[in-house]
C-alpha cells in the first residue's frame, strides 16, 4: 500500500534533482485531507515518482541551471510521473562506472498499462 503525501517522496539535495522514484508498485494511491483522490493501478508493477515540482523544476533541459535546492519552489499542485520501469544512471560511483548488467534496461520495445481509479 502506497498512500504517501509527496513531501516525504522528496530528497532535498543541495543540486536539485529528480528522486524518490519508487519501484515494483501494484498501486499507488493519493488523497486530499477529505480522503477523496486516485489510485493507480498497474497491469504489472510500475514506477512511479510525486512532487510538488515539475521535473523541469530540478533540471530545466541541456544546460544546467546550477540550480539549489532553494531554487525549487514548492508548489501546490503534485506532479505524479508514472513509468513502467526506469534505470539507474551510474553503477558503483557516480562518476565513471556502468551500470550492473542486471539493472540495465535493454533497448527494445516496452509497453504497459494502468487504471486509474476514483478513491471516495
Amino acid at each position: 500500500m502506497v498512500n504517501m503525501k509527496p513531501k516525504y517522496l522528496y530528497v532535498p539535495y543541495i543540486r536539485p534533482q529528480e528522486n524518490g522514484n519508487k519501484t515494483d508498485v501494484r498501486w499507488a494511491e493519493f488523497k486530499n485531507s477529505q480522503g477523496t483522490g486516485l489510485r493507480f493501478t498497474g497491469s504489472a508493477p510500475i514506477s512511479y515518482s510525486a512532487h510538488h515540482q515539475p521535473i523541469s523544476d530540478f533540471d530545466p533541459g541541456e544546460k544546467k541551471a546550477q540550480r539549489h535546492t532553494t531554487d525549487v519552489p514548492q508548489r501546490p499542485e503534485v506532479y505524479l510521473n508514472i513509468d513502467f520501469k526506469q534505470m539507474g544512471v551510474g553503477g558503483d560511483n557516480s562518476w565513471r562506472a556502468k551500470t550492473h548488467e542486471e539493472y540495465m534496461l535493454q533497448p527494445k520495445d516496452y509497453s504497459y498499462s494502468y487504471v486509474i481509479d476514483p478513491v471516495l
